[in-house]
């Protein structure tokens, strides 16, 4: 065989080879590709919500309107036990209206008679629920005379409780006083309090229920001077 055949049978070889080398690699292409279109675009477990996952969204909460009302018996709620989020304060009860009024020391002189006004602690509270909702609540303080309804010493013992669980509030109409049932399950939330100061929520909450004027609506209708 001369050098011209040898050459050409070598070239043919290579040839063929290359062929062969060119079907592998399309085939193996063709799978690479079929694997890539069969994985799924999303892993799961990565996207799994987990119960311990939390996230940080870098914001912070402002309540537009905090309500100055009673705990309601259908509600677990908790109340702020650091001392800076408590208060005692002026604030006259209608009870018709449901409405407290905080009243300014400067007019305290000429309506200090009125029986409606009373001296009482303010709570911070928020409630079990997605937002945590604050609210402003105020049971009065014992008298003058050192006596206190016992309505409104179970409610402060109540707050005492609220300090430190998740507490229902109900009332014991029998004994003169509140049946509170503790939360005791391990998986409930901490409680997520307020940013703001005491004197930002209770400026927000008593916004509307500030009385600084002799003049005010509320004590001319108490007075008879005008109708409710």
């Amino acid at each position: 065989m001369n050098d011209t055949e040898k050459r050409s049978l070598d070239d043919l070889a290579n040839g063929e080879k290359s062929e062969t080398n060119g079907a592998l690699d399309s085939l193996n292409a063709g799978t690479n590709n079929l694997d890539q279109l069969k994985k799924p675009k999303i892993d799961l477990e990565r996207v799994r919500a987990r119960a311990d996952q939390s996230i940080d969204l870098g914001v912070t909460t402002e309540y537009t309107v905090i309500p100055i009302r009673n705990p309601r018996p259908d509600e677990f709620f908790m109340c702020m036990a650091d001392e800076k989020y408590s208060m005692d304060a002026h604030i006259l009860s209608l009870k018709t209206e449901n409405e407290w009024y905080m009243i300014d020391p400067d007019i305290l002189p000429e309506i200090q008679l009125e029986s409606q006004l009373r001296v009482r602690t303010l709570y911070v509270c928020v409630v079990l629920s997605t937002n945590f909702a604050p609210f402003v609540t105020c049971i009065p303080q014992a008298d003058e005379m050192g006596k206190i309804n016992p309505w409104h010493e179970s409610g402060h013992r109540t707050m005492e409780e609220a300090k430190q669980w998740w507490v229902r509030r109900q009332a014991d109409k029998a004994n003169s006083g509140y049946v509170i049932t503790k939360a005791m399950n391990a998986k409930l939330p901490d409680p997520k309090w307020p940013t703001m100061t005491l004197s930002e929520i209770i400026d927000r909450a008593f916004d509307k229920f500030y009385i600084n004027d002799f003049k005010h609506p509320v004590l001319q209708r108490l007075r008879g001077e005008m109708m409710s």
